[in-house]
């Protein structure tokens, strides 16, 4: 008969008691300040994601209704 597996548990240290890692960056660096032209594209791309959410929600309506209307 085998013996059974040994478990290694190893003690882990709760998340308030660990020290915070330091970043060897500044976070300027990480995350620069966008650009005129940047933001002016974010906003294009904000508008074009929403133009697409709201036809895709109507679309849906419109599937939802047809589907009510041949349950009937």
């Amino acid at each position: 008969m085998g013996a059974g597996r040994r478990r290694h548990i190893r003690s882990q240290k709760s998340k308030s008691g660990r020290r915070p890692q330091k970043s060897s960056k500044r976070s300027e660096v990480l995350w620069p300040e966008p650009t005129d032209d940047e933001s002016a594209q974010v906003e294009e791309i904000d508008r074009l994601l929403l133009s697409s959410l709201k036809y895709w929600e109507v679309e849906r309506d419109l599937i939802e209704e047809r589907m009510a209307a041949s349950r009937r």
